[in-house]
């Protein structure tokens, strides 16, 4: 009895752990025609798998300080400004 209570409520924690490990990982998306976006929280910059796209889509530069971050859409852009600072300029 006692031995199969302990492997109930180790298959509970297990499937428990398997639940929060995905959703760790996880975030909302949203990213550019490059596979990239900003962490809106502190400004930083990265990238996942880039994205192929059929067709060339104009796409914008966030410049502030002199760095460029390529590849948004003209509101993205825009958005960015507002939040940080700077100015949007075609890629």
């Amino acid at each position: 009895m006692r031995r199969e209570a302990s492997l109930n409520r180790s298959c509970v924690l297990f499937v428990i752990s398997l639940l929060f490990s995905s959703a760790l990982d996880a975030h909302s998306g949203r990213t550019n025609s490059s596979g990239c976006h900003t962490n809106h929280s502190n400004g930083s910059y990265h990238c996942h798998n880039k994205k192929t796209t059929a067709s060339d889509k104009q796409t914008y530069c966030h410049v502030l300080n002199d760095e460029k971050r390529c590849g948004y859409a003209y509101s993205t852009c825009q958005s960015l400004k507002k939040k940080y600072g700077g100015y949007c300029e075609m890629s």
